[in-house]
């Protein structure tokens, strides 16, 4: 069994980004750590035709996953939003793959420095978590808008009183995240299984995979707890994108392996296939508004 792979959830709307993101894995990728990506079946095809050697990633289906995940069927994972959907099979993911521990990239991930083992295990072979307060971030977020920061605690809040624990509010994110399936199996078995819910019912309860993941750490205790930083340098919101998002590379990695840019401020790389064109105008006008 591999001690730890690489993965990455995707579909058609981001094969773009998944493009870019692969390109930066594969030169990055010094100790040539298994890749895995898990597409939907329908998609997969597409994928494999145009991502430059494809052959060298491990293919996997959301079928497959949700065929695995107790308490989902294709109907239900059909019939929820892709918010949730991909939440359930990047959290579901171990029960197919034959792993002890996995990175979670997102599509619009980009690695800016060569990677390896000592990035995400330490010497004893525990996966590191990304988990912090990141009161620096929410500081500067209050000068924007206070939502931010209140729909996270709001969040913060729902699951801390599910797991019946006080104290201070935890960030387990952004991705990637380093996954252990210990902690997701003991999630399932001990937490959500005796009250008769599967991780399907969680994620429409309580929507943050990171968080359900982080606290199951802190309840049952499941792998050694080795907080770090998040790994990359992430722009989740339109005012990051002012100023920082110039920041050379090469500075930002002698900190981070690399850079996340949120999908909703790159509307081109969004996989078009039949878009009239005033509809493209009308996404990048958003886009420039959303950015003032």
């Amino acid at each position: 069994m591999s001690k730890l792979i690489f993965f990455c959830k995707s579909y058609l709307g981001d094969i773009n980004r998944f493009e870019r993101f692969w390109a930066s894995l594969q030169k990055h990728n010094v100790e040539n750590i298994p890749f895995f990506a898990c597409v939907p079946e329908k998609d997969l095809d597409i994928f494999k035709e145009k991502i430059s050697n494809s052959l060298l990633i491990q293919w996997i289906t959301d079928e497959k996953v949700v065929e695995m995940s107790p308490g989902g069927n294709i109907e239900i994972y059909r019939d929820l939003s892709p918010s949730l959907s991909q939440q359930i099979i990047k959290s579901e993911a171990w029960r197919v793959l034959e792993i002890e521990n996995y990175v979670c990239f997102d599509s619009d991930s980009v690695v800016i420095r060569d990677l390896g083992i000592k990035d995400f295990l330490s010497q004893d072979g525990a996966p590191y978590t990304v988990m912090h307060q990141h009161k620096m971030f929410w500081e500067l977020s209050l000068k924007r808008s206070e939502k931010y920061l209140n729909n996270y605690l709001e969040l913060s809040e729902k699951i801390k009183s599910f797991f019946d624990r006080s104290g201070p509010d935890f960030d387990f994110g952004p991705t990637p995240c380093i996954w252990s399936k210990n902690v997701w199996k003991d999630l399932y078995e001990k937490t959500l299984k005796p009250s008769g819910r599967s991780f399907w019912d969680a994620i429409i309860e309580i929507p943050s995979e990171i968080m359900w993941y982080g606290e199951a750490i802190l309840e049952h205790k499941s792998i050694p707890l080795i907080p770090i930083d998040p790994l990359m340098k992430a722009y989740l919101y339109p005012w990051q994108l002012k100023g920082s998002y110039k920041l050379p590379k090469k500075k930002l990695a002698k900190i981070y392996i690399g850079v996340v840019y949120q999908s909703n401020w790159e509307f081109e790389l969004n996989y078009i296939e039949k878009k009239k064109f005033f509809s493209r105008i009308l996404r990048s006008l958003k886009r420039f508004l959303k950015r003032i």
